[in-house]
């Protein structure tokens, strides 16, 4: 089964490996990415107790996380999401997560291109 359009790949992971994900996508040919910095919980939280005024507390403490957002050609999208668990791994809870959502339209403001020409200006 053939794919076509495109895709974004949505991938949130630990602050130090973004690094490494950027150059792993540059090997891609991967051209455009945006990095968010980030804060949540997932099964990695941290939970801190305190005992105030004879009650107990606690709170959750967000862990800081990147965002990276990329999009690619739906053919594409098997070898950039493997590339990015390659780079971003360390094989320990709180890795991260990768989502790919469809693209339904996109268009360069600069130029006006629209669809695959403004992600992908390289390609005909």
């Amino acid at each position: 089964m053939s794919e076509s359009g495109m895709r974004q790949i949505e991938a949130i992971i630990r602050r130090e490996k973004a690094p490494h994900v950027d150059k792993a996508l540059r090997d891609l040919g991967v051209s455009g990415m945006t990095m968010t910095e980030a804060r949540g919980r997932g099964r990695d939280e941290i939970i801190t107790t305190s005992f105030v005024r004879g009650k107990w507390t606690f709170t959750t403490d967000f862990v800081h996380r990147v965002i990276i957002n990329v999009v690619v050609d739906a053919s594409d999208v098997d070898k950039v999401v493997d590339s990015i668990v390659k780079a971003a791994s360390t094989k320990k809870v709180g890795d991260g997560k990768i989502f790919v959502y469809p693209i339904e339209k996109a268009i360069d403001i600069s130029t006006g291109q629209a669809d695959d020409h403004s992600v992908n200006p390289g390609r005909r």
